[in-house]
């Protein structure tokens, strides 16, 4: 009798987020256009590490008016409330408008910092580092 072995699939193994320093926070790009469940732990691992890594300023960029899953917005909101914690800010662009929508109206907006764009959310970033 043989056994299989359970390999993860392809997009477990390839890195959600591509990620670059900005002084003074990290410009974080979401490869997929959407976040799925089965991404849910490497966003967990690898955004931890760049909160971290950052001090909590973190510009999240995703591409192509995405959505994301329930479990991955779950993800965002933790690690938006730990660069809180850490004295930083964790900004969110390029999520679809049906997904601002819905945050807005479930009060989640409440929880995640949106910027209309990359340059909205530079300038928070900007007016955050001269305040400081």
């Amino acid at each position: 009798m043989s056994m299989l072995e359970e390999v993860p699939s392809a997009s477990e193994l390839v890195s959600v987020l591509d990620v670059g320093m900005v002084k003074p926070f990290a410009m974080v790009t979401v490869r997929p256009d959407a976040l799925r469940e089965h991404q849910v732990s490497l966003l967990r691992n690898e955004l931890a590490d760049v909160v971290d890594r950052s001090c909590g300023q973190v510009l999240l960029r995703f591409r192509n008016n995405a959505d994301v899953c329930v479990s991955c917005l779950n993800e965002l909101i933790c690690e938006s409330h730990r660069c809180e914690a850490l004295g930083g800010r964790m900004y969110i662009v390029g999520l679809s408008p049906d997904m601002r929508h819905m945050l807005k109206g479930t009060g989640l907006d409440q929880h995640l910092h949106l910027a209309h764009d990359t340059a909205d959310a530079m300038r928070h970033f900007d007016r955050r580092h001269l305040a400081a």
